[in-house]
């Protein structure tokens, strides 16, 4: 029978799988957790609405009707195309997938543009750990804050910046924001939660760019509703422990805070040295693609994102 070994079991790897429920063929999945991760909602989970278990279910129980798929947990450490076997790293096993068509879908990883120093003082949220993270960032902020008797060091733990005014930016701005002036007014005896800033920063000059004009304006005009300060047109150059540094059209500035979180862009994962360099796909067997060498000059492929 036909062999598809597949890795990743995200929204591709997971939809592939599912295509494939009533096919002649034999799945391998192949994945570095146990549980599927619902990404979209990542920010509630960093903002105390879920529990991290709300948005990820086991992948076992998500294909527990499919009888054709053997789920296998493991990270992909080598891909032999010429004797098409995938060598996996398993927890305290190594292993080996054969495989006639082979799917990669390995996920996203934040992109830094290039500044992956920024990575430790504002971290991005791309799993369930950076989600946690964040929580830990974010409530910690008002009870140190609630500590302090220094009005400069008040503010500087009560100003939150988050880069990036996409989707998950816009939404992590919005839900900081209604943390902050609307679930914790009251429970803090020294500080009013309601004075914090929350400050979304975009080198481009719209809310949610690529959703058009109409949901642009919408969500912009929303959010100032929310109390966030929105910062268009402003680049970050800079960050560290107890601030951020940005260019706009005013100039140079620094914007004092604790809390920042990156939610810029993506990038396609890191591979590993020995996968294939810059893949093609082409159409074969009833699964559909498969990786065949291209030009070796390259082991990671080049990220589509713009810089902020």
């Amino acid at each position: 029978m036909h062999r598809v070994a597949v890795i990743g079991a995200g929204f591709g790897g997971l939809f592939a799988i599912k295509a494939l429920r009533n096919a002649p063929v034999e799945i391998t999945l192949i994945n570095g957790t146990a549980y599927h991760l619902f990404q979209p909602l990542l920010y509630q989970v960093a903002t105390g609405i879920l529990s991290e278990g709300e948005i990820a279910p086991p992948i076992r129980e998500v294909l527990k009707r499919q009888k054709n798929v053997d789920v296998r947990l493991g990270w992909a450490r080598e891909i032999d195309v010429e004797n098409k076997v995938v060598k996996v790293d398993g927890p305290g096993i190594d292993y080996e997938v054969e495989y006639d068509t082979l799917i990669v879908a390995a996920g996203a990883a934040q992109s830094y543009f290039g500044n992956d120093g920024f990575a430790d003082n504002a971290p991005g949220m791309k799993n369930i750990d950076d989600a946690l993270e964040l929580r830990a960032r974010i409530f910690g902020a008002f009870e140190i804050a609630d500590l302090h008797t220094d009005p400069e060091d008040i503010e500087r733990w009560l100003t939150f910046v988050v880069v990036g005014a996409g989707p998950t930016g816009t939404e992590m701005a919005g839900q900081i924001a209604e943390l902050a002036h609307r679930t914790l007014p009251g429970q803090y005896k020294h500080i009013d939660p309601r004075k914090a800033r929350i400050i979304l920063v975009d080198a481009l000059g719209a809310v949610l760019n690529t959703f058009g004009d109409h949901l642009s304006t919408k969500a912009l005009r929303q959010l100032h509703l929310l109390g966030v300060e929105v910062e268009l047109n402003t680049k970050v150059v800079g960050v560290d422990p107890t601030g951020i540094e940005v260019e706009s059209e005013r100039g140079h500035q620094r914007i004092p805070s604790m809390t920042k979180v990156w939610a810029a862009g993506v990038s396609a994962p890191r591979w590993p040295a020995s996968w294939p360099s810059r893949p093609a796909r082409r159409r074969t067997g009833p699964a559909g693609s498969l990786w065949k060498r291209t030009s070796p000059s390259r082991t990671t492929p080049r990220s589509s994102c713009s810089a902020t």
